[in-house]
Parts: C-alpha cells; structure tokens; sequence
C-alpha cells in the first residue's frame, strides 16, 4: 500500500482515539494525524498510541471546531508538516451541550461544532483529499430520537435557526433538547448533499455517515459528581441496549476505522453505517431540499469565499 494521511478530529480520546489506533495497526504505511484543541492531551495520546500500535507516523495538528479562525488555520498548519498524500477526513470530534453555549463565533455550541465546525474544515481540505480518498462523518441514531424524547424524528428548516438558538427570544424546552438531534441530522442531510455534489463533479472521494450507539465507556458523557455519571451511565445502558442504540468505543472504534481501510467500502457514497450495518436513516433526512438549504446556509453562516467551495 502506498504511503497515505487520515485525519482523525478528536482522535485523542474515546471513539477517536479508538478508530485512529485502529487505522495505525492495519498498515504502518497510515499516517494519523489527531486534530485536536489540547495540545497536552493530543502529546499524551500520541505517545500511548505509538506504544500500543508501533506505528511512529502519528502526529497532531491544532483544531478547535468552535472557531472558524482555528478552522481555517488548519489547512495551513497541515501543509507545512508536509505529509503523505491525503487520503481520509474522519470528522469524529463533538459534544452534546446541557446549559446554552456559544462558539466564538457565536454560534449556538453543538451546532457550530458537530456540523458547521466540520462543514467547514471538510471544504476546506477536500481539494487535497486523494482522487479515491474518503471523507467519514460521524452522526448518531439520536437523529430519530428515542419516542420518550420526540414523538416523530425532528426535520431540518433552517440552519440560522439552529445557529442563533436563544439569541434572540427564549428557545422552547423542544429545541433545547433537539439541539443534539439536529446536530446529528444536520451531518446526515449534509453527507447525502455532498456525496450528490461530488457525483455531480466527476469525483470518486466517497463520503459517508457512521452511527456508533450511545457510548457509555467514553468521555462522551455529561460532566458532574462520579456517583450523578455513575448513575446516568447506567441508566443509558441499560435504555441503549433495551432500544438496539448501544455502542462502545472499542467496538464502534473498530467499525469506524474499517470504514477507511476496508476494501469493502470501496466506492461506498452516500450511506449510513449503523455500528457495521448499512441501514436507513429518518424520512427527514432524505429531503433533498432541505439538504440543499442546509448547504447553501451553512456557506453563507460561515461566510466561506470561492477558495472553500470546491463543490
């Protein structure tokens, strides 16, 4: 196999650091770059993962989703390391918010991170994403939450929406719940959008969505005293497992990594990968329409110029 780059968003911890160790041990001819915010947890999680793989091309570049300015520096910081070819983009890093936060840009926190932080840094970095290379998004079954949470699975309307939400009047208690849910759905409608636009070009890089279940075992958990995580950990098990939505690092880490180095997802676009199955997402987010809205907003959100729109 020739010599190739992955970058792996989030990939010093939980599923991240899973699915980029797993890409490590299949080839040593993988080169992983973690893109994280900590440079101490990116320098900690290299050395282990040397260590536990033997793979010595593991790497960080700085990356914080919630700035735009980090975004678009990364590009930059990236060339000058001057790594292999660049063959994948695993957009694994995000959050799911409990009091109502911003981004530095301002944008409400699990949206401007999960999608409009990642929509971007894709963009960006898609001209440099080798002619069979492919590009992994991360999503989540909450996209069609569990019927205690919604009655139906939440549609997309409008990106500034999502993006102001309490900016300017109180947001009901529906959308604060469904922050993360349309999140999620907001990768799925884009995976779809951009797997068509890439089509549309002539382009062979596939693009696809990866649901991991509810991870339990990862840091993906809400912050508190150890007796309240104890105690909501077990109790999303114990729902995760009863609904067929549970996950774990060390397993979905494995399904995501086969995702890039499989054979098997060869020519793979535009799909849904349910913890190693390919399945249907919610009838939402077959809406080509809203896609496309969600698109062409997102453009304007991050007011991205004609260099970062390659699509």
């Amino acid at each position: 196999m020739e010599k190739r780059t992955v970058i792996v968003t989030g990939g010093n911890s939980g599923l991240g650091y899973q699915c980029a160790k797993n890409i490590a041990m299949k080839d040593k001819n993988y080169t992983l770059v973690l893109a994280c915010r900590n440079p101490e947890k990116a320098a900690k999680a290299i050395q282990d993962m040397k260590a536990e793989t033997e793979n010595e091309n593991i790497y960080s570049v700085a990356l914080d989703l919630a700035s735009l300015e980090s975004v678009r520096a990364f590009k930059e910081l990236y060339k000058k390391e001057s790594f292999p070819p660049l063959y994948s983009i695993v957009c694994n890093a995000g959050l799911n918010r409990t009091p109502l936060e911003y981004t530095k840009d301002g944008f409400e926190m699990t949206f401007g991170v999960c999608h409009l932080g990642h929509f971007l840094l894709v963009n960006e970095m898609l001209d440099m994403v080798a002619e069979d290379g492919r590009i992994v998004f991360v999503a989540s079954d909450m996209h069609r939450p569990p019927i205690m949470m919604s009655l139906k699975a939440p549609a997309f309307t409008d990106a500034y929406k999502l993006a102001y939400l309490g900016k300017n009047e109180k947001p009901s208690g529906k959308d604060m719940n469904l922050r993360y849910s349309m999140a999620k759905l907001s990768n799925i409608l884009c995976v779809y959008e951009m797997a068509d636009r890439l089509n549309a070009a002539g382009k062979k890089i596939t693009v696809n969505a990866f649901n991991p279940g509810l991870m339990t075992d990862t840091n993906f958990m809400p912050t508190g005293s150890k007796v309240k995580k104890a105690f909501i950990s077990a109790g999303s098990t114990m729902v995760a497992k009863l609904t067929n939505r549970y996950g774990s690092g060390l397993t979905s880490g494995k399904e995501l990594a086969k995702m890039v180095t499989e054979e098997s997802f060869a020519g793979v676009t535009g799909k849904y990968n349910d913890r190693g199955t390919i399945t249907k997402t919610s009838e939402p987010s077959y809406d080509k329409k809203a896609a496309k809205k969600l698109w062409e907003q997102s453009v304007e959100l991050l007011k991205m110029n004609q260099n970062e729109m390659m699509l």
